[in-house]
């Protein structure tokens, strides 16, 4: 089953997140259908050309933008723990990822080409996934990548009285086709639609490697020394909440609108009777009556735009909206978009436009540069998160010269590198060579020039412009002549 996973790893196409209503479906399941979120699968044996196989579909991830994203960590500190070279509590410079090699015919530097994920972002091959090794992950923070369900000890509701004959067990229940249990829908086979190998749920979890963490008790919380023993099925839902459960759901019919109740069975937990009785093991289960399905991204139109300037987002997913019956009748949920800046900040915006699954939201010129986690809220239900980069720009508010030495002040100009291909420079408009760089920081760059011209040009990571240069002239006072 591994090697049948890593050949749809393989495939971008395979793993697009996409919500339409496929042309084929498994319906009755198992195995589930993969219409939302990160397929159900194993994913801790990984070579580079797997990580590709979504990090450059911008479907999911816009390769564009990963170099941003770690741009912008350039002066910010090193976490604990970390996948990245370098001493924890240090801050990050370029050098804490790119290193340097001396090239003897040129007596310089160059870069070391480096592009293999897997560097830095390490895994252990058939135990642990790269993605559960990171810092989120260790800190139990599940809803970071996986949207529609609840972090252990954040509160949710996990009730406390005995398991009933309409209490879902964890494998199959005692339905005629094993409805009652969750190993009913979710089992392994293959999802005849997108052709992603599904796993069991034992296979996914425990593939993650946090119990090399000392995490087994995350899920096995009732065999913890000393805790009073309780039904399997209230370790699962330590993350698998009542709450969360009862509000995922897919538009089946893509008719724009997500109707609990009235959708086909077996596209989400609340669509129809069918579901319940998936879970519940009776027929005589109805869909209830629904507040906020759970919203879930799955890819932004832009993953990095620029600081100071007003910018439109397509946000792409399901469920930004759905109906939900009042006392009063059918009234539509919607949701908001959540930024959450890297010292915890929050900004909350509000859609200019929003349907279903497309929300458009201008992300306003205020925002500070930075990485932030985007999120869409519908009335306390957030979704998975992605990241937005928002890069400064890049400006030159004042430049003088004199006798070749230019002084450059402005914003955006990040790190210097001296090497072959680091993107960084000083030079003159149709130059052959770049200027000798004396001096470098964020806001201000000490150049040595050929000779004072009118513009200048500088490339930093965030990008490159060109600003008008103010000369001094010199004057040279002639020797007296009278003696």
């Amino acid at each position: 089953m591994i090697k049948k996973i890593l050949c749809t790893l393989a495939m971008p196409a395979a793993l697009t997140f996409v919500y339409a209503v496929p042309a084929r479906a498994d319906v009755p399941p198992p195995p589930v259908n993969q219409n939302i979120g990160i397929p159900d699968g194993v994913f801790n044996n990984l070579v580079e050309a797997n990580c590709r196989a979504c990090h450059e579909d911008a479907n999911v991830v816009n390769p564009g933008s990963i170099p941003d994203r770690h741009h912008l960590l350039v002066g910010e500190p090193i976490p604990d723990p970390t996948v990245a070279p370098g001493i924890t509590g240090d801050n990050y410079e370029c050098l804490s990822c790119h290193e340097l090699a001396w090239d003897d015919a040129t007596f310089s530097y160059s870069f070391v080409a480096f592009r293999d994920c897997l560097e830095c972002h390490q895994q252990l091959a058939g135990q642990a996934s790269v993605h559960h090794l990171t810092a989120k992950a260790l800190a139990d923070d599940c809803k970071a990548c996986h949207g529609p369900i609840d972090n252990p000890d954040d509160g949710h509701y996990i009730p406390v009285y005995d398991t009933s004959l309409v209490t879902p067990v964890t494998g199959l229940g005692t339905g005629p086709n094993g409805e009652g249990g969750c190993a009913f829908c979710h089992n392994a086979g293959t999802d005849t639609a997108s052709g992603v190998a599904v796993y069991t749920n034992a296979d996914t979890h425990h593939s993650t490697g946090l119990g090399l963490a000392g995490k087994c008790i995350l899920c096995h919380q009732s065999f913890a020394p000393g805790s009073p023993e309780t039904p399997i099925i209230r370790d699962c839902e330590v993350c698998h909440g009542v709450n969360s459960l009862h509000n995922i759901q897919v538009d089946s019919d893509a008719n724009g609108s997500i109707e609990p109740g009235m959708e086909s069975a077996y596209y989400g937990h609340i669509g129809n009777q069918d579901d319940c009785w998936g879970c519940h093991g009776f027929t005589a289960a109805a869909a209830p009556f629904s507040g906020p399905v759970i919203p879930d991204i799955t890819g932004l139109s832009v993953k990095t735009i620029t600081a100071g300037f007003d910018t439109q987002l397509t946000i792409s997913g399901a469920a930004f909206t759905n109906l939900a019956q009042s006392p009063t009748g059918p009234i539509e949920l919607t949701s908001s978009v959540l930024l959450i800046a890297a010292d915890g900040t929050e900004t909350t915006l509000t859609p200019d436009s929003i349907t279903e699954n497309t929300m458009l939201v201008t992300i306003p010129a205020s925002l500070a540069a930075g990485n932030y986690d985007l999120a869409a809220v519908k009335y306390g239900k957030v979704s998975n998160k992605v990241n937005l980069a928002v890069l400064p720009a890049v400006n030159i508010a004042a430049a003088t010269c004199s006798n070749g030495v230019v002084s450059i002040t402005g914003s955006g100009f990040s790190q210097y590198v001296n090497a072959t291909g680091s993107g960084t420079s000083v030079s003159l408009p149709y130059a052959g060579t770049d200027c000798t760089v004396l001096s470098w920081n964020d806001t201000r760059i000490l150049a040595q020039c050929s000779s004072c011209e009118r513009t200048i040009d500088v490339d930093s990571v965030f990008g490159d412009t060109r600003g008008a240069v103010s000369v001094k002239k010199t004057i040279v006072k002639k020797p007296s002549s009278i003696r």
